[in-house]
């Protein structure tokens, strides 16, 4: 790795310089920085700036492309795109990429909604690359690297593979071997890591992020928000190496995409993000400090009678069932009951993430709601969730997407229906109804 100052801040050194001026803005946006409410802060208002000096930079100069540079060296990938659409932006404008190569993509079962949306925006035709589904807890599990053979030997003109690891309740594939499996046929592997960005800092924990994928991956998009700490809807995509696509190649897919008056705050906030991990990975590893309270958390619930944890390779990722109660209804008590938000539910369990504001206090609170709210439901609750299926596709998803805007009485799927989070498809466009 180049002996690149990962302190460096281009973007917000640009933004201090632009108001320490103190310009009289005669310039968008309208607020001037001026607040208009008494909720979010003066300071929030002044940063919110658009297409001033400094940032209208061509190329190299340009502070964000600098920013963006200095994550890049940090992570030891090619380029690190700073994503404001979310990982969601980087998802689709990496689908559209892909057309360079041909039409047909190999997609894990389980990719989220904003894949699928990219697919019909690029003109490209699925293959579905079944993902092994545990009924019992109702979740995707890992792809099976033989599943993505049989597709290979089987088809031509296959532009790349799409997998996501890890999953939404913190599963990992193994990425090296699917990515072997991919380059010998001579296509790029894109990974969806939108729920991983922090496993690049957790060692041997887990398996790693970026710091896995970026040897064998070819593009790989988290969404920081969710892992990071970063502010919502912002995120990153790591062009890991230059073998199938280049910096321009990407940047004109985003730009297909993107707004052209980007969130400052956003892209702010995802350079002091990668700033705090670079200061905190020299000075303590405060994830480090949280993955040993989930650690602690884990061996709390797993005290708890008739209470099961779901074996994942995640640590910040905690999910659990009783066969007591739903997971549905176990989430409404948690929150009615004793104000515990969870991160989402099902008719077998609910999935809890750990952030930074995770702590013993919060450990107390949460084991104590549980032990409390068990001993009043002694009913059996057994539920297996079927894997969900598609239908045989008779055209294109574009073309079928795009016939919805005429009529919706076709014998085919017009609409995309993947309710989230998770985000995984249930109906796609061009497929049976």
């Amino acid at each position: 790795m180049s002996k690149t100052n990962f302190n460096q801040t281009p973007i917000l050194n640009t933004l201090q310089e632009y108001l320490s001026k103190k310009p009289l803005r005669m310039h968008v946006p309208f607020h001037c920085g001026n607040a208009n409410n008494d909720i979010f802060p003066k300071g929030l208002y002044g940063l919110d700036v658009s297409e001033v000096s400094g940032y209208d930079l061509e190329g190299e100069d340009n502070p964000i492309f600098q920013s963006e540079k200095v994550t890049a060296s940090y992570f030891n990938v090619e380029h690190s795109f700073y994503l404001t659409g979310g990982a969601s932006i980087g998802l689709v404008s990496a689908m559209i990429a892909l057309r360079k190569y041909g039409r047909k993509v190999i997609l894990a079962r389980n990719v989220h909604k904003s894949v699928i949306n990219g697919v019909i925006l690029a003109g490209l035709e699925p293959l579905w690359l079944d993902v092994d589904f545990d009924s019992e807890w109702g979740v995707y599990s890992k792809v099976n690297p033989d599943n993505l053979s049989s597709i290979l030997k089987n088809n031509s003109d296959i532009a790349g593979c799409v997998i996501v690891s890890p999953t939404y309740e913190g599963v990992i594939s193994n990425v090296e071997v699917i990515s072997q499996e991919c380059h010998k046929n001579n296509i790029p592997l894109i990974v969806d890591e939108a729920h991983g960005g922090h496993l690049f800092f957790l060692g041997d924990v887990a398996s790693r992020g970026v710091a896995c994928n970026a040897s064998t991956a070819d593009i790989v998009i988290q969404s920081w928000h969710k892992s990071l700490g970063s502010l919502t809807q912002s995120g990153v995509m790591h062009l890991v190496n230059n073998k199938y696509f280049t910096y321009d190649d990407l940047k004109r897919s985003l730009d297909l995409v993107s707004s052209t008056s980007p969130s400052f705050l956003l892209l702010l906030s995802l350079e002091l993000t990668r700033k705090f991990f670079a200061v905190e990975s020299c000075h303590g590893m405060t994830l480090r400090g949280i993955l040993n309270l989930s650690m602690l958390f884990k061996q709390e619930i797993k005290q708890i009678q008739n209470i099961f944890l779901f074996e994942n390779n995640d640590p910040l990722k905690i999910y659990l069932k009783s066969n007591s109660l739903s997971g549905i209804d176990f989430a409404y008590k948690l929150y009615k009951d004793y104000s515990i938000e969870i991160e989402s539910a099902n008719e077998i369990g609910f999935l809890m993430l750990i952030g930074s504001g995770f702590n013993k206090i919060a450990i107390e609170k949460i084991i104590n709601a549980m032990r409390s709210i068990m001993p009043r439901h002694d009913a059996t609750v057994m539920i297996n969730l079927p894997k969900p299926t598609i239908n045989e596709f008779t055209m294109l998803p574009r073309n079928a997407f795009f016939a919805g805007f005429k009529k919706n009485d076709y014998a085919y799927e017009c609409n995309v229906k993947a309710p989230c989070p998770p985000g995984y498809a249930l109906k796609i466009p061009g497929s049976k109804k």
